[in-house]
């Protein structure tokens, strides 16, 4: 299930439908394990989307069906975002209670955890299933839809002008973010850092030592990034369930903030280095790789 293109592949094109089929036949098969829990297929589900996204991103200037594939994939992954989000925000406050355990008391968010428990208790598991369902429906006819994907452009022509794209992107975001601080700013800027790092993988095998650092890199900082986001829906979410002017709402709101600030310097600081490059050099360096590994193959 390698998430990346191959020296081994006969063309781009091999590629680009081995890995979609790949990430498509173990997202059936994890909507299927029954040792998996609602919440675990749920959050495996989206998953699959999100890198079947992001590899129709790095060929999107080559990929006559990219509007379309990305569509569905994108609404897909929506119909279960809500979902996804009554267990993520309860993980977001186990994070906020062990970062903070010093400062705060044992039962100082107990209301909120009640709160989020129900919430999440109340879920109607046969609504769930059906979704599940539903995506289970999305991944076959994907995969029938596969064989006949194929790129207008070969070798790294196919993927530069979609991985300078998502780089720019990512570097525009992170300077709308630095200069705004704020939180919907952070979120669309570890959207971008998030494709940037699944092309990264997607391109791993060009110049393995080298590429790892990257990936490496901007997996830290789409967690870090990630943080902030679940944060802010914390906070958001504990207003809705509590009231805003509650005393454990405006105690999670002042921890989250702070602890946001924090991660805005240390992810503004990764950052910088991580998009130093202008587009056009990122994607000139990428191809010289990707044209000398397969030569020398």
């Amino acid at each position: 299930m390698a998430y990346s293109f191959k020296l081994t592949d006969q063309s781009i094109d091999t590629g680009l439908r081995r890995i979609a089929v790949s990430q498509l036949e173990t997202g059936l098969a994890e909507l299927r394990d029954e040792e998996l829990s609602q919440a675990e297929r749920v959050h495996q589900a989206r998953k699959r989307c999100k890198k079947l996204r992001g590899l129709l991103r790095l060929v999107r200037g080559s990929f006559s069906g990219y509007s379309e594939e990305n569509t569905a994939f994108r609404d897909a992954a929506r119909t279960l975002s809500s979902i996804r989000d009554a267990t993520a925000v309860l993980e977001s406050l186990e994070e906020v209670e062990a970062h903070f355990s010093d400062e705060l008391k044992k039962a100082a968010l107990k209301p909120l955890r009640a709160a989020l428990e129900k919430r999440r208790d109340n879920l109607d598991e046969s609504e769930v299933e059906e979704r599940l369902a539903d995506m289970r429906l999305v991944f076959r006819e994907a995969l029938d839809r596969v064989e006949d994907w194929s790129l207008d452009a070969k070798g790294a022509d196919a993927f530069a002008p979609g991985a300078a794209k998502t780089y720019k992107r990512a570097q525009k975001a992170m300077a709308t973010a630095r200069k705004s601080g704020k939180a919907e700013d952070f979120h669309e800027w570890r959207k971008r850092v998030k494709y940037h790092w699944y092309h990264l993988r997607l391109l791993k095998r060009i110049w393995p030592p080298v590429m790892k650092g990257y990936v490496d890199q901007a997996d830290t900082l789409s967690d870090e990034l990630g943080e902030h986001h679940d944060l802010a829906v914390l906070s958001a979410t504990a207003a809705d369930l509590l009231g805003a002017n509650s005393d454990t709402a405006e105690l999670i709101d002042g921890l989250a903030t702070a602890r946001q600030a924090s991660i805005e310097e240390t992810c503004l600081a990764r950052g910088e280095k991580l998009f130093t490059d202008s587009p056009d050099e990122l994607a000139e360096r990428w191809a010289t790789w990707w044209d000398t590994a397969f030569k020398a193959e």
